[in-house]
């Protein structure tokens, strides 16, 4: 009999989508295989009714106390998921640092969905490793935490802390959790009864707006679009991106137009001014530290094309709730 215990905590604003991402499969690998039993424990961090995003309310039965006592116990959790929105209530934060340092001095494998990711980052036990968050905030967190490696994944594991986008990143993560913790054989059996088809890797890139639009474009184009979205600080010109994937200048000029309808110098353009566009709303970094964050060489040339771009300047973007 292979027996686990999982504890899920959940931090008000939680994602209802990534807590069913998680909670189905070990729910359902323990209904199907007669020799793994799972205990699933669900945890608060504030009240014992906790409402989600969605405004949906889940009962926790196990207190934010008693999941700390766990950490010292004799029967300790297996692992620790930590599933938490955007918006966490302030009054919550210190309480989230104690119990993430608590899980890993305890030695609990810890897994943080969606925006548990920063909640790890300020507890310092992410410092000098990797991580990942939804690529929405993603620009922020790695302008945030220059010591974390940020990366633009479904899933990243950093040491014993592993780290998910969340939303249906939590699937995946889900189903690489069975496997490792139980046998490829016994999550394949999880993906059929829950009709889970061709569960992703974590270092997919996350699926994000112009993701339908490079789906069927040829392999040089994709790469060129992912050499530039890695090199947003220092810009490389239009000719170095064309060597680096193996063409000329003239191909590469030819793929923007053919596949996007644009030229490759203004579609980095564009990429470089939404990157400075997240920073602006996400943090509270000075517009001339976003400017040069995201290539231009002064505010005042990236005002001009910020304006250009989006209609208006880059204060009116901060000024916007």
């Amino acid at each position: 009999m292979q027996t686990k215990r999982v504890t899920i905590v959940l931090v008000p604003g939680f994602s209802h989508l990534s807590l069913g991402a998680v909670l189905e499969p070990l729910h359902t690998l323990g209904a199907i295989v007669p020799d793994v039993e799972i205990t699933i424990d669900i945890a608060s961090i504030s009240e014992a009714d906790v409402a989600s995003a969605s405004g949906l309310v889940v009962h926790c039965p196990v207190s934010l106390q008693a999941c700390h006592a766990s950490l010292v116990s004799t029967e300790k959790p297996d692992a620790l998921f930590l599933c938490c929105g955007l918006k966490t209530p302030y009054k919550s934060q210190p309480d989230l640092r104690k119990l993430v340092r608590a899980c890993v001095r305890s030695g609990v494998p810890l897994y943080g969905l969606g925006c548990a990711t920063w909640k790890m980052a300020d507890a310092g036990v992410l410092k000098n490793g990797r991580g990942t968050v939804h690529w929405k905030t993603l620009a922020a967190f790695a302008e945030r935490n220059r010591d974390i490696e940020a990366l633009d994944a479904l899933f990243v594991t950093s040491g014993r802390v592993t780290s998910c986008a969340g939303e249906a990143a939590a699937l995946d993560l889900a189903v690489s959790f069975l496997r490792s913790e139980f046998s490829p054989k016994e999550a394949e059996r999880v993906c059929n009864h829950l009709l889970i088809s061709f569960p992703r890797s974590g270092d997919s890139q996350q699926p994000r707006g112009n993701a339908d639009m490079l789906r069927d474009v040829p392999e040089t184009l994709r790469k060129a679009v992912s050499l530039m979205l890695d090199n947003l600080e220092d810009p490389l010109t239009v000719g170095a991106v064309a060597r680096s994937v193996g063409v000329s200048p003239r191909q590469i000029e030819r793929l923007f137009a053919a596949h996007l309808s644009v030229t490759p110098k203004r579609y980095y353009l564009q990429l470089r001014l939404q990157h400075a566009r997240q920073l602006i709303e996400q943090t509270s970094l000075p517009i001339m530290e976003i400017s040069l964050a995201s290539g231009f060489v002064s505010r005042r040339v990236f005002t001009r094309y910020y304006r250009e771009e989006f209609g208006f300047p880059p204060s009116h973007t901060r000024r916007t709730p």
